[in-house]
């Protein structure tokens, strides 16, 4: 028996039963979730975000559908995603889901180059979005309010009463 079996698998099996494992259970390939399935989505042309894949998704599948994926990922190309179905749904994709000539759906086996997630950026000197309180007409000049709370700009929090928090505060 392992002499038909790949070396890869041999030692997988191995490890599995040296720690203990007694059931496979089902993992998605993108995001190690129990009980999901890892799709990928594959297109013609390249998207700037993935809203094209979720729609598209929602209009093949239906909405209640989409609701239920948890996860989607761009490719490093962009022509595609790879998206984290809850298996339940696996027979419903097959018996549902229609390939066309833009747009096909299968579910993986190997783990595509995905596109890395880049948070905003903050550009310039660490300063806020206000600019630390100067506007950018004049060097150095407060703007009306700006972080200060003064004038009919922003205010601090304890000028809306009560903290800003709703109930007052009691001694104790």
């Amino acid at each position: 028996m392992l002499a038909s079996m790949p070396a890869e698998d041999i030692v997988a099996a191995a490890l599995s039963h040296i720690s203990g494992l007694t059931e496979i259970k089902n993992r998605s390939l993108l995001s190690s979730m129990e009980d999901f399935t890892a799709y990928q989505m594959s297109n013609t042309y390249a998207v700037r975000s993935p809203y094209h894949f979720w729609n598209t998704l929602e209009s093949g599948l239906g909405a209640s559908f989409r609701a239920d994926v948890k996860f989607m990922k761009l490719t490093k190309d962009k022509t595609g995603c790879v998206v984290d179905v809850p298996s339940k749904y696996e027979e419903f994709i097959e018996d549902t889901w229609i390939d066309t000539d833009e747009v096909k759906l299968f579910k993986m086996t190997v783990l595509p180059e995905l596109e890395d997630y880049q948070p905003r950026q903050q550009y310039g000197n660490n300063s806020n979005y206000r600019n630390n309180g100067y506007n950018n007409r004049s060097q150095n000049s407060w703007n009306s309010g700006g972080n200060r709370g003064q004038g009919n700009g922003f205010k601090r929090r304890n000028d809306f009463g009560n903290g800003g928090y709703g109930a007052k505060r009691t001694k104790y």
